[in-house]
């Protein structure tokens, strides 16, 4: 399943609101909890830091794979333009974010 969404053989709404959307909120809560538990215990930089490393290779992953979906749409083309500029802020947004820009 996750080769089909890499090539961006699954539908576009799927991949965007299932894969990207809604594995991303969960992915930030996890992220709120695991910060919450490294305030209260040290030495828990390490667990922070894979976390980290995780999420941002799940951004490309997914990336990469809502941008292949839009390029397989078949409907209206604003979705396909909608998908792929939320690609592009997303991306802007995770480099702002590890250089402490925004």
């Amino acid at each position: 399943m996750l080769a089909r969404i890499w090539r961006g053989e699954e539908g576009l709404a799927r991949t965007f609101w299932g894969w990207g959307f809604a594995v991303n909120i969960v992915l930030k809560g996890i992220s709120l909890l695991l910060l919450a538990v490294a305030g209260q215990r040290s030495g828990f930089e390490l667990v922070l830091l894979a976390f980290l490393l995780f999420m941002i290779a799940y951004q490309v992953f997914i990336s990469v794979a809502i941008w292949r979906s839009a390029n397989r749409y078949e409907g209206n083309r604003a979705w396909r333009f909608l998908a792929k500029a939320v690609v592009v802020l997303g991306a802007i947004q995770t480099v702002f974010s590890l250089f402490g820009i925004a």
